[in-house]
């Protein structure tokens, strides 16, 4: 069957998603629920296709899947009949798209090997050859079962041999169901076996590309439980190795346990987080760093037991027995348990190809093997959906246009307890609002003199508002303590980095046009205030014969103002940045690029309160506008945009870190068509986004109030560009309303 692939539909199947349950042992069956929101696309039949149809006459079951090199090239083997035999195998050359049986190209012995053969790709690091390896738990000759037996091709799947069986060190109720390379370039396969009543799991080494085999040795033997079907992943840093098992009495949950020997030691199995009870688990990696692991849902009182199933989370949250994000029910069985034995790819576009076999008609057929291709972006999209509608500001969308100041640029926004500032020209002036943006009061200068420029920070030590001007000869702040009533000027000293920058006379630090600092709220840094910046060798103007050395930093302190510390260098030809703080205490920059010609942000994160950022890298997703050829000796359009960024502060939604980012979004490279994007997972993905302002539009700020409701203040004007700042004001029902186009 062919399908072409489309959106997923915004239809969220509601399931309760309560009391976070740390451990499972020592808890009653009974209190055993989900904990984390579950949404269902069982029903896009135009993502599914069929690569091996039931009858009445014939079961297909249990497959795995391949992904070769080229990101397109899917093998897929299964098993006729529930644990019958071998012998079939079909390919798809477009990413799971459309299939075909290749059958006839296979050894004739293959016919003999029976139950769940597996397929993986190795290559012999000493001969270099890469070659596709297929086994299966025995070979059936003249009534004895020969374990493992195994079919082998060297030219990536156009001709096929059968090899020896390993034979009767490796007796098994299955063959491996996870096959994982190892640092030195070998390779580890997983499977498990019987022990009396009771079953246990093993590891073997391969050191030739899978020729050969080690013998096998027991990791997992656990009392009352019956460990089996292990999967084999490494952690981000690739540092430890983690397995997770079914846990076959189905009296608890699923089991796991951890190496950081690549395979030497194991920890003591122990349970899994809820979301991940249940049989054959297999997954990958997304781009974000993230995983979604697919498997036959076991899990007590779930809502889709019996059900194809993923969960996606973090890698820490396994570790740390924690939940995760959320679960989506792939497909629907009409035949109870029995499905799942999933083969996961992940192709180059972010496309998730799911595999397993099902009962996939409600009608005589018989079990089929089944594919379900998916974009994590639009699971992401659907739980933000499911999010708004159970939180608190649960209200009619809204949105409304204002414009606030005529022929001034640099807007700048903060809300705080029931009071809205909006600045501009560089937190000179300032407007403010006590009735959620209805009625604003007359500009007020706050920053005298045409030279003084600066930003804001909001103080959520002491509930004052600052001012700050850092980069002059005499380096000040002005101080509100009445909401903005009257201001006080306040000296303050600067202390550079370790380059020595960020002081007057030596590279000053620039804080114009950066959206407003925040106050840490997390770890040891609790109470800093902290606003992004940057570093301008060497005289610390705008000069494009320069702007190579332009770097990105912070400035922060920890004494409520008085002093104030520049932090280390983010990365060069960088321009406006923000900043923000997530609940596990890191600091997340977004930052835009002067230099570059993709058009898209760049990141940075801090785990130590701003002072060193790491992790740099571009935004696949945040993209951000050029300015054709404004760079003079630049050949390409680049420049980019100030942009906003905030994130919706605790209480307003029943979720952590949900960030909001805005930017002129016109592919064209000029400053139209303002645009917000949000994230409900920490900035890992962005899937909602909606056009705000479709005419001219430049630097924007973003903020939100207590109750929920976004105020954008941005640069704007119907007949020319910075004819004048708008505030537009709405809320994340009308947000999440769009088209996400």
């Amino acid at each position: 069957m062919n399908h072409k692939p489309n959106q997923l539909s915004r239809k969220i199947k509601q399931f309760a998603g309560i009391a976070f349950l740390f451990f499972s042992s020592h808890f009653s069956f009974a209190q055993e629920q989900p904990d984390l929101p579950i949404i269902d696309i069982s029903g896009e039949t135009e993502q599914q296709v069929v690569i091996a149809e039931g009858t009445e006459d014939i079961y297909q079951g249990h497959p795995t899947t391949v992904l070769l090199p080229d990101g397109k090239t899917i093998y897929s083997v299964w098993s006729t009949g529930h644990g019958g035999p071998a012998g079939t195998m079909s390919v798809s050359h477009n990413g799971g798209l459309t299939w075909s049986r290749i059958d006839n190209i296979l050894p004739a012995g293959f016919r003999l090997h029976s139950n769940c053969p597996s397929i993986y790709r190795m290559m012999d690091k000493k001969s270099g050859k890469v070659r596709l390896w297929v086994y299966s738990q025995f070979k059936n000759v003249d009534g004895e079962k020969i374990p493992m037996p195994r079919i082998m091709s060297e030219d990536g799947g156009k001709s096929w041999k059968e090899y020896p069986a390993l034979g009767e060190k490796f007796e098994c109720v299955m063959t491996f169901s996870s096959v994982v390379r190892l640092k030195d370039g070998n390779y580890m396969g997983f499977y498990h076996r019987r022990k009396g009543e009771s079953l246990v799991v093993l590891q073997t080494k391969t050191n030739d590309g899978g020729m050969t085999w080690s013998d096998p040795e027991v990791i997992a033997d656990v009392d009352g439980k019956k460990p089996c079907e292990p999967f084999v992943f490494r952690s981000p840093n690739q540092k430890e190795l983690c397995c997770l098992m079914r846990e076959n009495t189905h009296q608890g949950r699923s089991l796991m346990m951890f190496s950081k020997d690549e395979g030497k030691t194991w920890s003591q199995p122990e349970d899994t987080p809820w979301g991940l009870t249940g049989d054959r688990h297999m997954g990958v990696y997304t781009k974000d760093g993230r995983l979604v692991i697919a498997f036959r849902d076991m899990a007590l009182n779930s809502p889709t037991a019996g059900h194809f199933v993923a969960w996606i989370g973090k890698y820490e949250d396994i570790k740390n027995g924690k939940p995760g994000e959320y679960r989506v029910k792939l497909l629907h069985s009409y035949a109870g348990r029995d499905c799942g034995y999933p083969g996961m790819e992940i192709l180059p576009d972010g496309t998730i190809v799911a595999t397993t076999y099902i009962k996939y008609w409600d009608d005589q057929r018989k079990h089929s093997v089944i594919c379900t291709r998916f974009q994590i972006n639009e699971l992401d999209a659907m739980v933000a959906k499911q999010i708004v509608e159970k939180s608190i500001i649960n209200q009619q969308p809204f949105f409304q246009l204002q414009t606030l100041y005529k022929n001034k640029r640099m807007p700048v926004i903060i809300a705080s307890e029931g009071t809205v500032y909006a600045f501009a020209d560089a937190g000179s002036l300032l407007r403010k609002s006590a009735d959620n943006g209805k009625t604003w009061s007359p500009e007020k200068e706050i920053l005298p003199g045409k030279n003084l420029k600066g930003n804001v920070i909001l103080d959520e030590n002491t509930g004052e508002l600052l001012v700050l001007s850092p980069s002059g000869e005499n380096p000040c702040l002005y101080r509100s303590s009445d909401k903005g009533a009257t201001w006080k000027k306040e000296n303050i000293e600067i202390k550079p980095n370790v380059m020595g920058h960020g002081t007057y006379g030596k590279a000053p630090i620039n804080i114009i046009s950066m959206e407003p600092g925040i106050t840490l709220k997390n770890g040891e840094h609790k109470g800093r205030l902290i606003i992004a910046g940057r570093i301008q060798p060497p005289n610390g103007d705008n000069a494009q014969e320069y702007w190579m050395y332009n770097y990105n930093t912070s400035i922060y302190s920890d004494d409520n103002g008085k002093t104030w510390q520049v932090s280390d260098a983010i990365m060069t030809g960088t321009g406006e940045g923000a900043v923000a703080e997530l609940s596990n205490g890191s600091v997340y920059y977004n930052s835009r690029s002067h230099m570059s010609v993709d058009h898209k942000r760049r990141i940075a994160w801090s785990y130590d309160g701003g002072n060193r950022y790491v992790d740099w890298q571009v935004s696949d997703e945040l993209y951000e506008i050029g300015e054709p050829f404004y760079f003079k000796y630049g050949s390409k359009p680049s420049y980019g945009c100030k942009a906003g960024l905030v994130r919706i502060p605790d209480g307003v939604i029943d979720a952590e870190d949900v960030l909001l980012y805005s930017m002129p979004d016109w592919k064209g490279g000029w400053r139209y068509q303002l645009t917000v994007w949000a994230s409900f997972n920490g900035t890992s993905t962005w899937p909602i986004k909606r056009l705000i302002d479709a005419d001219f539009s430049a630097y924007s700020s973003l903020t939100v109030g207590e109750d929920g409701t976004i105020f954008l203040l941005y640069e704007g004007g119907e007949e020319k560009l910075y004819d004048e700042i708008n505030v537009a004001i709405f809320n994340l029902p009308w947000l999440l309303d769009g088209d996400n186009s």
